[in-house]
């Protein structure tokens, strides 16, 4: 365990950053109507960086033996997280609130980091 968990959380936290990063530029050029935003090349890169920070995580909270009961920040990660996909959804497609679900989603993410970060679900307020 003491190997494996050094890289895996600086994995996880670089793949965050990046993830965080990505969507925040793409989703900029979206709202702004740049093409290269909707094009397949940008989409597999965000694919390959979620898909890596969702390995990574699991994989932590497996080897850590997190549990939700117990760690109540994760839940709140984690529901931040399914909101955060929800907004994006809403963000990249066609529809008229676009711009309310991009502030939405980075509201989310930013949430998701900080709950991470503290490991308090209220951020310690």
């Amino acid at each position: 365990m003491d190997w494996f968990y050094p890289q895996m959380i600086k994995l996880h936290v670089v793949m965050a950053w990046a993830s965080l990063l990505l969507f925040l530029g793409r989703g900029l050029a979206y709202q702004l109507g740049v093409e290269w935003a909707k094009e397949g090349p940008i989409l597999i890169i965000v694919f390959g960086a979620n898909t890596l920070m969702i390995i990574t995580g699991l994989s932590l909270w497996g080897s850590l033996y997190y549990a939700i009961p117990r760690d109540g920040w994760l839940l709140g990660k984690l529901i931040a997280l399914l909101v955060y996909f929800a907004c994006s959804h809403v963000a990249f497609g066609l529809h008229p609130q676009r711009a309310l679900g991009y502030v939405a989603a980075v509201l989310m993410m930013a949430y998701a980091m900080a709950a991470a970060y503290t490991r308090q679900g209220l951020l310690g307020l």
